[in-house]
């Protein structure tokens, strides 16, 4: 596992005393890519107390003013709830998340999403993760303090990491995509399928075509060769279309 690869990113913490606590479980586990969007005022000065000799994380922690704009270099991204409900999105089991942000960590960089202490993720946040994952706990009181889940979440990902030393070279060498060049890269397939006579409106397939290819890559992610064949064919698309009308 690439632990540098892995962003914590929390999603409008209210309490700067969950956020020092979380910046001392980023550095006990050794990750370091510590991400907020829109903390509370003052929170880099009010959270040192409880992050004790973590004061380093919170000083490199960088912050952002929507949860789209924190993603758009990473490939991968994980929502954590204790809810959940068709609206909620793909959801992945606890051993399935941590076995697949090991294992995709040595070709792109993730992202691993809590939400607010006292609302959670809200759900058209969790629209932007690519998979939601409900930390294991007891049925009567199944809602975690902020620090603990991100804690139970590092330490989950760190458990018997060195196993994976032997499993590096089974992991595909090719780039994956991010968030920004995934867009890049469906807008390239957009206007092939405009091309061929698909609009937005009405009945229309477009929109639904779009997000059935969203779909299958937020399952699988996009590695650069398809990427570019992705962007090869949707140039032919256009070019054949527009040479035969």
């Amino acid at each position: 596992m690439k632990r540098e690869n892995i962003a914590i990113i929390l999603v409008s913490p209210e309490n700067p005393d969950n956020i020092g606590a979380v910046a001392r479980a980023v550095k006990n586990m050794g990750f370091s890519d510590l991400r907020l969007v829109a903390p509370p005022r003052g929170w880099r000065a009010q959270s040192k107390k409880m992050a004790m000799s973590a004061d380093d994380i919170l000083k490199k922690a960088r912050e952002f003013s929507s949860l789209q704009e924190t993603i758009r270099d990473l490939g991968l991204v994980i929502g954590t709830t204790r809810r959940s409900g068709g609206r909620r999105g793909a959801f992945l089991s606890f051993n399935g998340t941590i076995s697949k942000v090991r294992g995709n960590s040595f070709r792109q960089k993730i992202g691993i999403v809590f939400g607010r202490e006292s609302k959670g993720l809200a759900n058209e946040e969790s629209t932007h993760c690519d998979h939601l994952v409900r930390i294991p706990t007891g049925f009567a009181y199944p809602s975690l303090n902020l620090a603990q889940a991100v804690m139970v979440m590092l330490f989950a990902l760190s458990w018997d990491w060195h196993r994976d030393r032997g499993a590096v070279s089974e992991i595909s060498p090719e780039k994956a995509l991010n968030k920004k060049e995934i867009e890049v890269t469906i807008s390239h397939f957009e206007e092939a399928l405009k091309a061929l006579g698909y609009r937005k409106g009405g009945a229309d397939l477009l929109p639904r075509i779009l997000n059935t290819f969203r779909g299958l890559i937020k399952r699988n992610g996009l590695l650069e060769p398809e990427a570019q064949m992705i962007k090869g064919l949707s140039r032919k698309i256009r070019a054949k279309v527009g040479s035969s009308r």
